[in-house]
């Protein structure tokens, strides 16, 4: 971090921001898309990396079936709760983008910790949102998919601003927001690269019918496209 920026932004002198921020702070904003720190992202390949990405199922009929306070004070807490997990048990996470009811979560390398911490983010969560948050709602639920491949970190600067924005691309996330519309309620699918690692207990379904989703899937590769994996708890 810069060192003069980290003095303005620890500064209590009215004059400055006034803001005092703690380490497990600074280290959370270093993982959002805006970057006030100055980190050097730009053209970093990561051939390994973990993507997890979660979705609310149904969410489309909640919307259309609630008051917009219900709708605000759901999502706000499923929100917050998230970020708290996040932050909590994915300690070792590089980057995380909310998605409206959803979000994903990266790590730079897919190791038995990072498995450990993205499985941990979501059994955690999905046992808090059937027990508390989605009590109520019989079918709200969450779903996602946790694959290992390559993604590409970029930074761009934003015109007229100091501030720079950091994002991924690759197959990594397109593979993970595809896959993980075939899981349903509380199911979580993964990628033959990950679970050859041997960090993962699964399950597989090789049926005609979910073949049939798999080869629906958009750019897709074919290797990707033979079963569902999906991770057994």
């Amino acid at each position: 971090m810069n060192d003069n920026l980290m003095d303005e932004l620890n500064s209590t002198d009215k004059k400055n921001r006034g803001l005092i921020l703690d380490i497990g702070a600074i280290e959370g904003l270093k993982k959002m898309p805006v970057d006030v720190f100055e980190g050097a992202y730009l053209g970093k390949v990561h051939k390994n990396a973990l993507v997890l990405c979660v979705d609310i199922r149904n969410f489309s009929d909640f919307l259309c079936n609630n008051d917009e306070n219900v709708v605000f004070k759901l999502i706000k807490e499923f929100t917050s709760n998230l970020l708290s997990c996040i932050n909590q048990f994915g300690y070792g996470c590089s980057y995380y983008k909310l998605m409206g009811d959803g979000v994903f979560i990266i790590w730079d390398e897919t190791t038995e910790g990072s498995i450990k911490e993205a499985l941990t983010i979501f059994n955690l969560y999905t046992d808090f949102l059937n027990e508390e948050l989605f009590k109520p709602y019989d079918n709200l639920s969450l779903a996602g998919a946790l694959v290992s491949e390559k993604v590409y970190k970029f930074e761009i600067s934003a015109e007229l601003s100091e501030l720079k924005y950091r994002d991924y691309v690759g197959y990594g996330i397109n593979l993970a927001c595809r896959l993980q519309t075939l899981a349903n309620a509380d199911e979580l699918i993964l990628n033959e690269i990950l679970i050859n690692t041997g960090s993962v207990s699964y399950t597989v379904n090789e049926t005609p019918e979910m073949k049939k989703d798999l080869s629906l899937l958009k750019g897709l590769k074919d290797e990707d496209r033979i079963r569902a994996i999906f991770y057994k708890k």
